[in-house]
């Protein structure tokens, strides 16, 4: 278990728009990170569990999904959902790499960068879950969240 990375766990047509997006962000010199693919239950329990339960329940919880153990500063709310579309590989998370560290998301990107990113991968058949606005990352939105355009 633990975090998917895999675009192969995704359903095929989301992980043949997701290849696009990636193949399209090469071409452009916008380095981009997979964060998750495919979830599992158990690690989409883990997560709901943040922020809602006492720490020593959330990284039981993790542990039993094969996720690393968090500190007290880190049990905050990242997700409103029990039940995620990326269980079952109907979504994807992506960010922005940090420039010359590959691998590494640039989870403080500017907003200008993000919007490029959903543009991006709009324009290969993704959809950038609630234009990129939603609920989550204490910011008030939810932008490495990709799913198949509809």
């Amino acid at each position: 278990m633990g975090v998917n990375r895999s675009i192969d766990a995704l359903k095929k047509p989301l992980a043949e728009a997701v290849r696009k997006f990636l193949d399209r962000c090469g071409a452009e010199n916008f380095p981009v990170v997979v964060i998750e693919t495919d979830r599992s239950q158990p690690v989409q329990n883990a997560y709901y569990a943040q922020g809602r339960e006492r720490l020593d329940v959330v990284n039981s919880l993790r542990t039993v999904a094969g996720l690393y153990l968090i500190k007290e500063r880190e049990n905050t709310i990242v997700t409103n959902a029990r039940v995620s579309n990326h269980t079952g590989g109907n979504a994807v998370d992506m960010c922005p790499e940090i420039a010359g560290k590959p691998g590494y998301p640039w989870w403080t990107a500017p907003k200008a960068v993000w919007e490029r990113m959903g543009q991006l991968a709009e324009e290969c058949g993704l959809d950038w879950c609630a234009g990129g606005y939603g609920q989550t990352w204490g910011k008030d939105w939810d932008n490495p969240h990709f799913e198949l355009m509809k």
